[in-house]
């Protein structure tokens, strides 16, 4: 019997893994909360579903604002020291970004709580709305990844985000970190 050969962990993918725990988690607060707990009887007032898509709103300008900001690279800074900063910068606002979006989720537990009539659907508007924007704006893929790189390279330095993300060595055309 042969063990397949497996793709060597990137730091993109244990990014992901990361990201994926935090939403999987929410997912999983969601149900027992909002099913076992709280049950799904009923619905909060009319201004909590307001408030919070008000929160995601403005944790959505947020993350557009300051959230993929990273410092950016000096065009003289070597390869190997921009790919680690622009590596560390990235991983970086990935978290500020996540707690940011998170928080939505976070309050929306909060609220099921504190709200008479105590239902789990309060949950499950803060979970969703929390969600939507970790899928927009923490999820490492492209778009993101694309978007910090931008700020990381804006002065005319080199970054090598993607290159490093993905586990290659910077400037070297898809050869792998070892």
């Amino acid at each position: 019997m042969t063990i397949p050969a497996t793709r060597p962990a990137t730091p993109l993918r244990a990014l992901q893994t990361t990201v994926g725990a935090v939403m999987g988690g929410l997912v999983v607060l969601a149900v027992l909360l909002g099913g076992v707990v709280l049950g799904l009887h009923g619905y909060p007032p009319t201004w909590v579903p307001w408030v919070l898509g008000a929160l995601a709103l403005v944790a959505h300008v947020l993350c557009t604002v300051v959230g993929y900001r990273a410092p950016a690279v000096a065009p003289t800074t070597p390869a190997r020291e921009a790919a680690v900063a622009g590596r560390m910068a990235f991983q970086q606002s990935t978290f500020v970004r996540l707690a940011i979006c998170e928080a939505v989720g976070v309050v929306g537990i909060a609220l099921a709580f504190a709200v008479t009539p105590r239902t789990g659907m309060t949950v499950v508007v803060g979970v969703v709305l929390s969600l939507a924007l970790l899928l927009l704006h923490v999820w490492p893929g492209a778009r993101v990844l694309g978007r910090v790189e931008r700020s990381l390279d804006r002065d005319g330095g080199r970054s090598y985000l993607t290159d490093t993300m993905h586990g290659r060595e910077p400037g070297q055309n898809g050869a792998l970190l070892s």
